[in-house]
């Protein structure tokens, strides 16, 4: 079954249709929604993802929002593919003003109530726990970016970012942690068409210890470069830059270097390949390999990582390892 909704755009642009796959149950829906934009007209028009109403195959109406809001550009004769995902359930919230930004999310925990402004974060690097054999341990990260100022003209492309990436090595009988890297960003992004989104901004990277303390700052520059291939495939190529500012770094810059060079390819809701190269030219270089495949509508993805190189661990900059691990990721 599939339902048809229309955009507010659609008023005034005839020939841009909008059709949303209908999920086969709520379950389902939890896991993204699938939504095009057909262009049925004979010039190029710009469309704006919105808040839209499906129904599921088991007769569930569902509020649904983008996963990203930007402006995207349709071709004649073509189609765009959007995700979007379940609203998140607005409890005695104020309705935002025309215009503004997404009002507060209340959840009701057994804490009490926790409220916060939720549909302005969206993923950031992959959020996934990953388990290794032996020296391999395990491998945690929780990463997301929140939107400040969505809404606010200009200012909607600044993100802030956090990033925890956490080695538990549990082929030891105590099972410590034996290192952490803490990753926080503030950068500014735009999509500068239908195909390239650039950013460019702020990151550090610490240990975020006081004794033994290793840091970096830097300033970087990144792009990514997204071609569909069909059937809901696509490649991607995603080229950073950086330079390095103030001290506390030591020779880091000598294994890091000043250029990732990433690319993937995958399937909407099947299998992604990502791949990642730092320092490719210089003599320390790191490589690192995702694989992801969603496990059925759970919203949970089989996941596996796998790491050669320099630096894993911001501690071990120097380090020359490589591991292999199996888990689950909640992003990819």
């Amino acid at each position: 079954m599939i339902a048809l909704a229309l955009l507010a755009a659609a008023a005034v642009q005839p020939q841009l249709r909008i059709v949303a796959e209908s999920p086969a149950s709520v379950a389902a829906a939890e896991g993204g929604v699938t939504v095009f934009a057909l262009n049925e007209g004979a010039g190029e028009v710009e469309a704006v993802p919105a808040a839209m109403d499906v129904v599921t195959a088991d007769q569930v109406p569902l509020r649904i929002v983008p996963v990203d809001a930007a402006t995207i550009r349709v071709a004649p004769g073509g189609f765009r593919a959007m995700r979007y995902r379940i609203a998140p359930v607005q409890v005695a919230a104020p309705a935002p003003a025309p215009g503004g930004p997404s009002g507060e999310t209340v959840v009701p925990t057994g804490q009490g109530q926790a409220s916060g402004l939720l549909a302005r974060f969206e993923p950031h690097a992959p959020v996934y726990g990953a388990f290794g054999l032996g020296s391999d341990g395990a491998k945690l990260q929780v990463s997301l970016a929140f939107r400040p100022f969505e809404g606010a003209g200009a200012l909607d492309g600044v993100r802030l970012a956090w990033t925890q990436t956490m080695f538990w090595a549990i082929d030891q009988s105590s099972g410590p942690f034996r290192s952490t890297n803490y990753s926080p960003e503030v950068y500014y992004q735009r999509q500068v068409d239908d195909r390239i989104v650039a950013a460019a901004g702020y990151a550090h990277d610490s240990n975020g210890r006081d004794a033994g303390s290793i840091d970096v700052n830097r300033l970087f520059a990144s792009a990514s470069y997204v071609v569909p291939l069909g059937d809901d495939w696509r490649i991607e190529a995603t080229p950073k830059l950086w330079t390095y500012v103030g001290t506390g770094y030591r020779d880091l810059d000598r294994y890091w270097g000043n250029l990732s060079l990433g690319g993937a390819i995958g399937q909407v809701d099947g299998l992604r390949i990502a791949a990642s190269l730092r320092n490719p030219l210089g003599s320390h270089r790191a490589g690192e390999l995702f694989l992801s495949y969603p496990l059925g509508r759970t919203g949970i993805y089989l996941f596996g990582q796998a790491f050669a190189g320099y630096g894993e661990a911001i501690d071990e900059f120097a380090l020359r390892s490589s591991s292999a691990r199996l888990g689950v990721s909640f992003t990819r």
